[in-house]
C-alpha cells in the first residue's frame, strides 16, 4: 500500500510541478519539464518531509474505515432484535458492541447511561451484544442470551445492567438475576433456549467481521465514525463532534 500511495503523491505532484512549469515567465515559452528530472524533485522532498507520506496513510486508512462503516450501516443501526434507546430520527446514533465478561465494557457502561440520560431526545443508543471472549470464559454467550431473552420481558436494560455488574456470569448466577429482576422464570428460560438468539448472535459475529476496525471490545460506532475502545474522555469528544454537526 506504500509503494502504491507513494507512486500517486509522487505523480501528482509532479502534475503540480509541470503546471507551474507551464506558467513561467511572461512572454518566454515554458520548456516541457522532463519527467525524471520531475519525479527527482519530488523524491527529495518526500525524503525531507516523510511525514507527508504518513499523514496521508492515516487519511486513506480513516475513510476506508469510514466506508466499512456506510457499509454496514442499515444492519448497524436498524436491526430491529436489537435493544435501543432513545427516538428512531435521532441527531445521533450510537451502537455498541460488547462482551459482558470485557472489563473494559463494564468501565464505560456508566458513561453510556450518561449518554443516554443527558440526551434522550439526541441520542439513540443500539446495543449489540457480542461475545468475542466466549472460548475464554465459557459464560459470554449465556449472558448475551440472558440479556436477550429478558427483552422479551421488557426488562433488557435491568439485565443488561446485573450482566456488567457481575463477575462470574454462571448460569447460576443467571438465573438468580432474573429471578431479582422480576422475570417469568419459565418464559425466561423458554426464551434461552430459542434459536433465534444463537442465529442473532451469529448475525452479530459475521457483522463484526465485516468491520476492519472492530478488533476486540467495547467498539463504539458514533453515526459514521468509530472508536476501538472504552476512553470516555475520546467518546464524549467524538459524541459532541457529532452532536454539533
Amino acid at each position: 500500500m506504500f509503494t502504491k500511495l507513494k507512486t500517486t503523491t509522487i505523480l501528482t505532484t509532479a502534475l503540480l510541478f509541470s503546471s507551474l512549469a507551464g506558467c513561467a515567465e511572461a512572454g518566454q515559452k515554458a520548456e516541457p519539464a522532463n519527467k525524471a528530472d520531475v519525479e527527482k524533485i519530488v523524491r527529495a522532498y518526500l525524503l525531507e518531509n516523510p511525514e507527508i507520506i504518513e499523514e496521508a496513510l492515516t487519511l486513506l486508512d480513516e475513510k476506508r474505515d469510514r466506508a466499512s462503516i456506510v457499509a454496514v450501516a442499515q444492519e448497524l443501526r436498524k436491526d430491529k432484535r436489537d435493544f435501543s434507546m432513545g427516538p428512531k430520527n435521532a441527531k445521533v446514533t450510537l451502537v455498541e458492541f460488547f462482551d459482558y465478561n470485557c472489563s473494559f465494557c463494564k468501565q464505560s457502561t456508566a458513561w453510556v447511561q450518561t449518554v443516554m440520560n443527558k440526551y434522550p431526545d439526541d441520542v439513540r443508543v443500539v446495543f449489540k451484544e457480542l461475545p468475542i471472549l466466549e472460548r475464554r470464559t465459557q459464560t459470554s454467550r449465556n449472558a448475551a442470551k440472558a440479556a436477550l431473552a429478558a427483552k422479551n420481558q421488557g426488562k433488557y436494560m435491568e439485565m443488561h445492567l446485573v450482566m456488567m455488574d457481575g463477575t462470574a456470569l454462571s448460569e447460576k448466577f443467571i438465573n438468580a438475576s432474573a429471578l431479582k429482576i422480576g422475570l417469568n422464570m419459565d418464559q425466561f428460560k423458554k426464551d434461552m433456549a430459542d434459536p433465534k438468539l444463537d442465529i442473532q448472535l451469529e448475525d452479530g459475529m459475521y457483522l463484526a467481521s465485516r468491520i476492519p476496525g472492530l478488533t476486540g471490545t467495547p467498539f463504539f460506532v458514533i453515526n459514521d465514525k468509530f472508536l476501538a475502545s472504552g476512553n470516555t474522555d475520546a467518546l464524549q469528544a467524538m459524541l459532541n463532534e457529532a452532536l454539533t454537526q
